[in-house]
């Protein structure tokens, strides 16, 4: 088994790594999200703004039979890295796994980094005993915090949609409006977008770590709208600003993935805390679906995540039809 830095220009490879994980995903997932290889490469070659990253490969007789890729912030949260370990299911159980964790950890210690952030989707009910939470445990990681695995099914029931939207007209009143744009934020909204956007991490709950704040600039997010729109993934983004003000309070993304046209993944979603209270939430999430039933009718379901311990975010899911297919569990790793 050798574990060798990925050359991303390599087609070749590139293509064994993003066939490894789309086999990973169908077999540790429940309900896994499919990816094109031309997404799967581009995102694998995407510098995303302030920071950067290392792919690795574990290779076994000459064939690509693993992956992992670990992200180290620049701007914010530099004590803390990121990662995921994929391994081909046929060529579980042969040490790629563990070797490919070592690298990654290895690098983290280069880059002098405290904390390693990876996490592994489980079913319900599968917290220990599960291969995956098995494995983590004897790698020395510990939960973090669990996030909940939601999925709903398109297109929702007209009358719950109305009531819904109904409820949530009710808690903006005259103060706020709520618009829904096409390929992101305009320019006009994207700094207000990025101001909440980076306080997401340090007011959503997040276990027994800290986070501080995030550092996205409108610079940083037109970026990210480039990389989307050059492999054809859409992004709906649902904005409540107050009337009064202009100020943006409120924003939800909604993802449309090329890879799978039966897809919708929900992002980012947050209310500033002094405007909480107005069924905001609410609100840019049943603008979000009325948007994608307009523009994209043949989605059939959405999937979101959300930390167990989030009532609030919970409550708007489960009000909306959203059923629970697994577990995210979010690990930790003092290094």
């Amino acid at each position: 088994m050798e574990i060798i830095s990925l050359d991303r220009s390599d087609d070749a490879l590139v293509e064994q790594l993003w066939g490894v994980a789309e086999r990973s995903n169908a077999a540790s997932r429940v309900q896994p999200c499919r990816t094109s290889l031309a997404e799967f490469a581009a995102d694998l070659r995407f510098v995303v703004p302030g920071e950067h990253d290392e792919v690795v490969v574990a290779v076994w007789e000459g064939r690509v039979v693993g992956g992992g890729q670990v992200w180290f912030p620049e701007r914010d949260n530099t004590d803390k890295c990121w990662f995921q370990v994929f391994v081909d299911p046929p060529a579980r159980h042969r040490g790629a796994g563990s070797s490919l964790v070592d690298r990654l950890e290895a690098t983290a210690r280069v880059e002098k980094r405290a904390m390693a952030l990876p996490e592994v989707f489980v079913p319900v009910g599968e917290r220990v005993e599960h291969p995956a939470a098995r494995f983590a445990t004897s790698r020395g990681y510990t939960l973090s915090d669990t996030e909940v695995v939601r999925r709903l099914s398109l297109p929702v029931d007209p009358a719950r949609h109305n009531a819904l939207e109904l409820r949530a007209a009710q808690g903006l009143g005259a103060g706020y409006t709520v618009s829904v744009y096409r390929g992101g934020a305009p320019s006009t909204l994207r700094q207000g977008v990025c101001d909440i956007s980076n306080q997401l991490v340090v007011d959503a709950p997040t276990g027994d770590v800290d986070f501080e704040a995030e550092s996205t600039t409108p610079g940083d997010y037109q970026q990210y709208l480039d990389h989307e729109s050059s492999i054809g993934r859409e992004r709906l983004t649902a904005i409540a600003v107050e009337r009064t003000t202009g100020e943006v309070v409120a924003y939800s993304d909604l993802v449309l993935p090329q890879g799978d046209p039966a897809a919708a993944i929900q992002w980012g979603t947050f209310v500033a805390q002094a405007h909480r209270g107005h069924r905001l939430g609410l609100a840019v999430k049943t603008a979000n679906l009325r948007e994608l039933a307009r523009v994209d009718p043949g989605r059939k379901h959405i999937e979101t995540m959300n930390a167990e311990d989030n009532p609030w975010m919970v409550q708007i899911n489960v009000d909306l039809g959203f059923e629970v297919i697994e577990e995210a569990l979010m690990l930790r790793k003092d290094l």
